[in-house]
Parts: C-alpha cells; structure tokens; sequence
C-alpha cells in the first residue's frame, strides 16, 4: 500500500508517495505548520518516492557503484556523491549508513530515494527515521525551485506577525539576532512565521507577501533559557525524542542534563538547540502564520556588553542590500544537486530587484538587543506596536498570490 501527502506553498505542490506510513506521518507534521500537508490527494507538481525496500524502488533497479559517481557535496551536513548523465537525470548515494540511494528524473519531475535496508521495525512518526528526513529535505528543495521559477525570492530574515496581522521581518547575516527578535516577540503574544529565512515576492497590490521556509529554529543555549525552554527541551529529549540529526550530541547531553551554559567547539562556533518547527508548536506552544505581508524590517544586533539596554540604533545605517537574499554560493548548506533550478537557487533578478527596491521603502530601524530577556521583550513589543500601520485580521491572507 502507498501512502500519499501533498504538500502545498504558494499555489504549487510537490506530492510524496511511501511505501510505509512513518515516512508520510513525518512530512505532514514537519511541513503542517507552515506549508498545507494534505493526506490522501494527488498534486500535479513534482513527485518524490520513497520505499525502505531497495528491492522495491525504481531508483534502485541499478544502483550505482560509488567509483562509477563523479561529484561529491555536502547537503546539510550530509556527504553525497552523485552524477549527472547526458539525458539529464541524476543518481547519488550518501557516503554514511545506511545508505541512500537517489535517482532523478527530469522529464518527469521525479525523485526516487531508497534506503538500503528496512526501516526499523520501532521507528515511529515522532522519530524521524533517516529516510523520511531526506524526503523533507529534498522535498523542501523541489518547493523551492518551484516558488523560484514563480518569482519567490528567499531572505536571509525572520518574520513575526503581529496581533493586526501585518509582519515584521528581521534582516541580517548568521548571529546577527534574527532568532532572537521573532522568538522573543512569538513568546509575547505574536505569531511566528519564519526563524531565519523566508521567501517575498511583491503581489499585484505592491505588497510583500512573505511565505514560510520550513526549517529547523537553531537556538542559542542562552537564549533557550531566557525562554523558559532549557527544561522542556530536556524533558522531551529525556523521555526518548530523538534529536535533530545536525544537533551535537553535547547540547542534547546539556538538555537533558538541564545545563543552559553556552558552549562552543574548539574553532568558537556557537552550538546551539535544533528545534524542528512543529517541535516550536508542540513543545513550546507558539502560534505559526503561513503567509503575512511585511510592513516594516528590524536590522538587530546582539550587543556584546551585558549590562548594553536594548535600544535603537543611530549609528548603524538601515539601507538594505543584495546581502540578504539566500544564494547559491560557496556557503549554500543546500547546494543544487539535483537541478532542480539548474544550480542556482539566486532567483529571477527582476524580482530580487523589486524585493530590494521595496525593502528600502518600510519603515526601518538598526536595532541593539543586550543580553536582558525581559528588557528586551519590553523594548521590542514596544517598537512593535509602532509599526504595521494597515490593520489586518491575523488569518486574513494577502491579496498575494494573484
């Protein structure tokens, strides 16, 4: 028997088919809360497969020798190999256990993964088992490069949606507070709808409708207890949740362990809590949007010093540049190995144009965070109910995608 989920964005589809349920359970909890999942229906978009029996899979009738792939990339931390044949398509494996075998097929617009032996017999919907992790990914991409070729742009920014249901987008580089901002005003009555990157296009209203990237939220140990979240992070993860597979296992050792102190590695990069998105709704209880319009943009900035009171910036410029579009660059955690927007993930450039030139015109402000959690929430929360000046029910949906 199959088991079938579309999931749906910004009027496309991309439609998963499993040979086993935990793999379609999984995608309709991980992409619920910001895309619409719907079992049992068929989209005319894309098509992923996925099957725990190799035996089985299309993909794998002639798996290939691993001398015989040409290329090698790191997608989410995951080594692959691959290569790409003259009609187009593209076969991979994963170079760790157990292994993944991939088969795409352009012309039909079909992705085929198979794991090389059976799912455990114990896996269950709340565990993510290795297959049904690589089916949200790539299904995931296969959106992208769909909303993509719809003139979607992909930001480097969080958005959070305010009671009158117009966003506030937070803009900057890795570390730069975007986590911070929206967390911190989703805790105060907002709702969340992107943790560190989203897409915008502009509708036939001239209006910047911003849709969900689902990923998960990489938070700070810091942070995490200046939540209030360190224990029921642990908690979870003490009765048998199995963590983000890009989590170190030292945070989840801290967790459980109920021990917020920051951590670092050796090379000083911060290690932080993988939350997956619907974990942000059960666990924490935020309330998720999935489309707004954004009518103002913070640029924050974490200030070092802790005793530095939040406050706003006159000395920092708010003029928005190319820098805050997701690209297919060098740092790219999700290069395009398949093709599926022919290696690049930078997007047409007359609508970054158009998203750019709009930024610029949103009331815009540079903004010092400090290290005071309730200071921080008062001086947001206050900003906030400055800004948004075109009331909107929070389910209303944006004349957007006309």
């Amino acid at each position: 028997m199959l088991h079938t989920l579309t999931v749906a964005a910004g009027h496309r589809t991309v439609t998963i088919r499993s040979d086993t349920r935990t793999v379609t359970d999984w995608a309709e909890r991980y992409f619920g809360s910001s895309w619409t999942a719907t079992p049992g229906t068929g989209g005319t978009g894309p098509l992923v497969t996925a099957t725990d029996d190799p035996h089985r899979s299309r993909s794998t009738a002639e798996v290939p020798d691993p001398a015989d792939l040409t290329e090698e990339a790191v997608f989410a931390r995951e080594r692959i190999r691959y290569t790409r044949h003259p009609n187009g398509a593209v076969t991979a494996r994963t170079l760790t256990t157990p292994v993944l075998h991939y088969r795409y097929t352009p012309a039909e617009q079909r992705l085929d993964i198979a794991a090389s032996s059976p799912l455990a017999p114990t896996a269950a919907s709340d565990r993510p088992t290795r297959l049904a992790t690589s089916v949200t990914r790539f299904t995931r991409e296969l959106m992208r490069a769909q909303l993509i070729a719809d003139g979607w742009v992909l930001l480097h920014a969080s958005a959070t949606v305010l009671a009158n249901g117009t966003a506030v987008l937070a803009l900057g580089d890795s570390g730069a507070g975007k986590t911070t901002t929206a967390l911190t005003l989703a805790t105060d009555g907002c709702a969340l709808l992107a943790n560190d990157c989203c897409f915008a296009r502009l509708n036939t209203a001239g209006e910047l409708v911003l849709l969900p990237w689902p990923s998960a939220a990489a938070i700070g140990l810091g942070l995490l207890e200046a939540l209030a979240w360190t224990g029921i992070a642990g908690a979870h993860l003490a009765d048998g949740e199995s963590p983000h597979p890009t989590q170190h296992q030292q945070v989840t050792e801290a967790l459980i362990a109920g021990h917020p102190s920051p951590m670092r590695t050796q090379a000083g990069r911060e290690l932080k809590a993988h939350i997956w998105p619907e974990q942000l709704s059960r666990w924490f209880h935020l309330t998720q949007a999935t489309t707004a319009v954004a009518t103002a943009a913070l640029l924050p900035r974490v200030n070092p010093s802790a005793g530095g009171a939040p406050r706003i910036s006159t000395e920092r410029g708010t003029g928005i540049t190319p820098s805050v579009f997701v690209t297919s660059d060098g740092a790219e955690r999700y290069p395009d190995l398949f093709g599926f927007t022919d290696g690049s993930t930078n997007g047409n450039s007359a609508a970054r144009s158009a998203v750019i030139t709009h930024l610029n015109t949103l009331p815009r402000y540079a903004v010092d965070l400090g290290h005071d959690h309730a200071a921080n929430t008062s001086f947001l929360m206050t900003l906030a109910s400055h800004l948004a000046p075109h009331p909107r029910s929070r389910g209303e949906a944006p004349a957007a995608d006309r």
